[in-house]
């Protein structure tokens, strides 16, 4: 990484969505952005997702229904996809957040490349697919969220490491519509998730030096929810009537990130007797986590954990 540079990595099977998920973020970034003070994809990656954005709106458009993507990757290869934001105070880059999409090597042996990049990274997104996580049999959700590769993955990066690990850890929860609809359905999908995630959260609270840890759900269209399985036993999902096509929550993985960013500052101008320079952006960043934590509306399923 480059002087100013954080990389945050999301780790996740094929179709879970991370790539959705970012996407959304994108999106609801300009309702937080000021002229003084923002955090923007650059200008290629911008169009990317931008162009996800729109093709996830046409699917919703023109279809009543639709099915997962089958999931399940061959061979061991590992492709990372850097998507590159630029926090700007007024005008001019500080830092860049990298957000690293990865796909494949969610299955069989652990790829030493991903081990590397994880254990590098500042923060890590571990997406997991909620309709999965809730309807599915224990087999299809290991093939389909990884939760045992996930232990093995995070368990060699915070206790056989050196001691440099991520940060923080999000357990982000997509596709939660309809678990998030009544009080009922979001007790049950926390209780899902402690079920399968306990022993990864057990595991790095015990670490030897143990990240910030919290579990976030969220809606990233917003008028699609979960259905029925289909003859392969994989979610199918429906259009919900009269629903506005609008991601909510998307942004609230991105305050825990700044939180995060903030400490890490607070600690290096500790060391560096609070450089000039350091100290204007430290401040400029929380002043941005602040008005995040006040213009997004509370989520309706966050903790820390």
């Amino acid at each position: 990484m480059k002087k100013n540079e954080y990389e945050v990595i999301m780790i996740g099977n094929t179709a879970v969505g991370k790539t959705s998920m970012l996407s959304a973020m994108a999106n609801e970034l300009d309702e937080y952005n000021t002229n003084e003070l923002q955090l923007n994809p650059t200008t290629h990656e911008f169009k990317i997702l931008q162009e996800q954005w729109n093709e996830m709106m046409e699917l919703v458009e023109n279809q009543e229904a639709f099915s997962t993507l089958e999931t399940g990757i061959e061979g061991a290869a590992v492709d990372f996809v850097e998507h590159m934001f630029d926090f700007k105070v007024e005008g001019k880059r500080k830092a860049t957040v990298i957000f690293t999409d990865t796909k494949g090597a969610m299955t069989g042996e652990l790829d030493e490349r991903l081990k590397t990049r994880v254990n590098n990274a500042f923060g890590v997104y571990c997406v997991i697919d909620a309709s999965v996580l809730m309807e599915c049999n224990a087999s299809k959700n290991n093939r389909v969220n990884c939760p045992k590769f996930v232990k093995k993955l995070l368990n060699d990066v915070y206790n056989d490491g050196d001691g440099n690990q991520p940060t923080f850890v999000v357990f982000v929860l997509t596709k939660c519509e309809k678990y998030l609809a009544t009080k009922k359905g979001q007790k049950e999908l926390l209780d899902a998730f402690h079920d399968q995630y306990g022993n990864i959260v057990d595991l790095l609270r015990k670490a030897p030096v143990p990240p910030n840890l919290h579990v976030i759900a969220i809606q990233t269209m917003g008028c699609v929810e979960f259905f029925k399985l289909d003859d392969n036993g994989l979610p199918e999902f429906r259009v919900i009537p009269n629903q506005e096509f609008k991601s909510k929550d998307c942004a609230y993985p991105l305050v825990v990130l700044m939180h995060n960013l903030i400490d890490a500052l607070e600690a290096k101008a500790g060391l560096w007797q609070r450089f000039k320079e350091l100290v204007g952006w430290e401040t400029a960043l929380r002043e941005y986590a602040s008005k995040l934590d006040q213009d997004v509306n509370d989520p309706v399923l966050y903790k820390p954990l």
